[in-house]
């Protein structure tokens, strides 16, 4: 076969594979009804094929389809081809399975001290080949810039942007510890918290209004706060500490109220506004095997651990 002809040309491997079935089967039309395409993309193909090359591949007639020397020559290394493509196929296939290489996952520093790194030992031990990166942090990582594969959110909007699997729902609710509330008194209604200390996030501002339910309706009271902190860890050791009363999200008090270091505050009143904890994804990645294993993980963790239900339950 002349190279001289053929080096400016790469061909279509589904051309060099219907040129191979054609000749294994003798004729363009057995070729076609094998994958039921119309003749004409059989016949398209090897036409592209000697146009490419500039030669003759196989002789037509009555009595079917026979290779020319430079059509024999090409089906050999067609093969040969069509074989190795079909091992880079099936190796990529098994990587794509196979969970393994780095998950970066971002939560807020105590989802991840509670939820996330009591169970750790647990994914490490079934997928031994993924490494984990945890980025702790309570403002809302960029899943693009920050490298981030899998975050931990409460709210993701209708964006199409990234692939949102929920992992179940909770209450946020006000806590103090029992040495404020014996020093300060306990608030019987609401509207007691103006004369409190408050403790809340700085990502609320100064003031901050919190929903309740009285007599079956709506109530918001804002307060305003004398200590704020920059991460929700930082807010919670507050309040077990002393300095106020604060909200938390349930599951990360549950611990502390069992203990009797925290005290749920105005609980007949609580609006009982369920949020919802999401791991989200970007599309291009949420068919990974480590995004996936981690997924997996986050949602038994969230169950067994926190015994999050999701809304479909």
């Amino acid at each position: 076969m002349s190279m001289t002809k053929m080096k400016h040309f790469l061909p279509d491997p589904a051309d060099l594979r219907w040129l191979v079935r054609s000749l294994d089967l003798g004729s363009f039309s057995a070729a076609a009804r094998e994958l039921n395409v119309a003749v004409s993309v059989v016949t398209r193909a090897v036409d592209r094929l000697e146009a490419g090359y500039g030669l003759t591949l196989l002789r037509r007639s009555t009595h079917g389809l026979s290779p020319t020397p430079e059509g024999a020559d090409l089906a050999q290394e067609a093969r040969v081809l069509l074989a190795q493509l079909e091992d880079i196929a099936a190796a990529l296939s098994r990587q794509r399975d196979r969970v393994a290489g780095t998950a970066r996952l971002a939560s807020s520093q105590e989802i991840c001290e509670q939820l996330v790194l009591p169970r750790l030992a647990e994914l490490q031990a079934r997928h031994p080949a993924l490494r984990i990166e945890l980025v702790a942090d309570d403002r809302v990582a960029d899943l693009v810039t920050d490298g981030i594969d899998v975050a931990l959110r409460t709210t993701v909007g209708n964006s199409d942007m990234v692939v949102a699997r929920e992992l179940g729902q909770f209450e946020r609710r006000l806590y103090a510890s029992p040495h404020y509330l014996r020093q300060h008194g306990e608030p019987a209604n609401p509207h007691d918290l103006h004369q409190h200390h408050i403790v809340t996030h700085t990502a609320q501002g100064l003031a901050v209004t919190w929903a309740f339910r009285k007599s079956g309706k709506r109530l918001d009271v804002t307060v305003r706060s004398q200590l704020a902190a920059n991460t929700s860890a930082l807010v919670h050791h507050a309040l077990v500490a002393g300095a106020g009363i604060g909200m938390l999200s349930r599951p990360l008090a549950a611990a502390d109220v069992a203990s009797g270091r925290l005290v749920e505050v105005l609980a007949p009143f609580a609006s009982r506004t369920a949020h919802t904890m999401f791991a989200v994804s970007l599309p291009s990645r949420r068919n990974a095997a480590r995004v996936k294993a981690v997924i997996e993980f986050l949602q038994e963790a969230a169950q067994q651990r926190w015994a999050l239900t999701t809304a479909s339950r």
